[in-house]
């Protein structure tokens, strides 16, 4: 995940049940939730605003 606040990069990962890939900007602690869409996709880097 490319967090622009802070233009770094960090992983997020899957939350316990299943629905959505969570995680936090490592300078400012923005958090960032991204559902997970029963067709998926293939990309894999996304970014966050």
């Amino acid at each position: 995940m490319h967090f622009k606040c802070c233009n770094i990069y960090a992983r997020v990962y899957v939350n316990r049940p299943g629905t959505a890939f969570v995680g936090w900007c490592p300078r400012c602690a923005k958090k960032v939730e991204v559902k997970i869409s029963p067709q998926g996709t293939d990309e894999r880097f996304f970014t966050a605003g």
